[in-house]
């Protein structure tokens, strides 16, 4: 007898002895079908070595098990950090995970997350892109009666959603009160493109702090990047410190940022922290490795806010 190149619910039904609904039904584990009838139609599976078709399964029942996640950048620290622990509980949980990187292109985040509605993901999970300004594609994807959730890099302009955020603000005012408690009192600031809520709320801290200390923030000491790059701290290191007046402190909204501070400051005979103090936002796992090590609060969980 010729064998089958793959066995269908039919053969299952055949084996089992049941119709074709129930068998359905029992495969999908519907309340309405008996643990004895469920048990004898996936033994009949495992015989057969019968496999369920997710592609069908998601078209019958409107949803798969997959979740996609949609990230800016792998190569960073906290965001491969998040993908492997988002991974590794959606798999216990019985999901499969379908990982996306934008490169910080609006455009790329647009066409993965129309890809994750084709597929009729169960869920998005999604840190936004650095130039993402409009957010049509998000209410969309609620609009098909996919659950959405945001982490790091948010927007209040998409409504009714759970948002996972630290607080940026209260942050980077504790980063730059430590600063100043060290003696530190002519603080320059690198920023991130203030467009996205995360770095607006970081610069606003920083601002606060200065002011509550009795200090300014010099407009000539605030740079602005998009791209927080090891490369872009390094260029704009050069730039602060080839001022005539220059900063005794470098406080960098992101630590890649600061690891290229600190090098160049070296590079040219500074001494860190001697003659410059450098704090950064967001550890990383290299940060560690740094001399003097250095930090900023922003990754303790307790500063981890869940909003909808």
């Amino acid at each position: 007898m010729e064998k089958k190149n793959r066995v269908n619910i039919y053969d299952v039904a055949e084996e089992a002895g049941f119709s074709i609904s129930t068998v359905s039904r029992a495969l999908n584990d519907d309340a309405r079908i008996s643990a004895k009838t469920k048990a004898k139609v996936k033994a009949a599976a495992t015989l057969l070595g019968f496999q369920k078709n997710a592609i069908a399964t998601s078209l019958s029942t409107n949803q798969s098990k997959v979740i996609g996640v949609l990230v800016s950048e792998l190569n960073r620290g906290f965001l491969s950090s998040l993908v492997h622990n988002l991974e590794e509980t959606a798999f216990a949980m019985g999901y499969s995970v379908i990982i996306c990187q934008t490169n910080n292109s609006y455009e790329r985040e647009k066409t993965y997350i129309d890809t994750l509605i084709a597929s009729r993901v169960a869920g998005i999970i999604a840190t936004l892109s650095l130039e993402t300004e409009s957010y049509e594609h998000f209410e969309k994807v609620k609009e098909q009666g996919i659950k959405l959730v945001l982490v790091d890099r948010v927007s209040p302009k998409i409504k009714s959603t759970t948002k996972i955020v630290i607080d940026d603000y209260q942050t980077a005012y504790e980063g730059t009160q430590h600063i100043i408690q060290q003696g530190y009192d002519k603080i320059a600031y690198v920023s991130g493109p203030t467009k996205q809520l995360l770095y607006a709320d970081r610069l606003r801290g920083v601002g606060q702090a200065l002011k509550a200390a009795g200090l300014t923030l010099n407009p000539d000491w605030i740079e602005y990047s998009d791209d927080l790059s090891y490369e872009e701290g390094t260029r704009i290191a050069k730039k602060i410190l080839s001022q005539k007046k220059k900063p005794n402190a470098i406080f960098t909204a992101n630590n890649l940022a600061a690891i290229s501070t600190i090098a160049y400051a070296r590079q040219i005979g500074i001494r860190v922290p001697e003659d410059l103090g450098v704090i950064g936002f967001s550890e990383e796992p290299f940060s560690a490795f740094m001399q003097p090590s250095y930090g900023s609060p922003a990754w303790k969980w307790e500063n981890w806010q869940c909003k909808n």
